[in-house]
């Protein structure tokens, strides 16, 4: 009996400790998509959009092995929004060019997402029309060369 007591006990305690983490993990989404709305809402000022939404696909964020990377995952996710933040802000900072702000004007959605390879260091971006894809290194390392990988797309 007392066996089963100190299972049960320790079943309880890493039950509680997964749902612990799951919530650290919401929190953390929540406060990078917060992040990415300020920012989104700035370029769109800064841009002239007539309309710009920028969304998180978490996916990839499941898939990564956080012990490779070094990390908690949810220090990672709230890195993400940081860095998806420093991406658009660049977004913004290209519209102080009048033939980039032409161009950056016309995107109504930017599409955030991990990518597949956490090897790769910097932030890719492909433009579909009026959606920019952003595919964020799963570490969340920001990069000087983001603004001039982000003019590459017109160039």
């Amino acid at each position: 009996m007392k066996v089963t007591k100190i299972v049960l006990g320790a079943l309880i305690i890493s039950l509680s400790s997964y749902t612990f983490a799951g919530i650290k993990d919401k929190k953390a989404m929540k406060g990078s998509e917060a992040k990415v709305t300020t920012a989104a809402a700035a370029a769109k000022t800064a841009c002239g959009n007539a309309k710009l939404d920028a969304k998180f696909d978490w996916a990839n964020w499941s898939k990564y092995d956080y012990k490779k990377l070094g990390k908690d995952k949810s220090d990672i996710i709230r890195f993400a929004g940081g860095l998806a933040e420093s991406v658009i802000g660049e977004m913004a900072n290209l519209c102080k060019d009048a033939d980039y702000k032409e161009e950056l004007a016309k995107i109504t959605s930017i599409k955030l997402s991990g990518k597949d390879d956490q090897t790769k260091m910097y932030a890719a971006f492909k433009l579909d029309g009026t959606t920019l894809n952003i595919k964020l290194n799963a570490d969340g390392v920001s990069s000087w060369k983001n603004a001039d990988l982000l003019k590459a797309v017109w160039e």
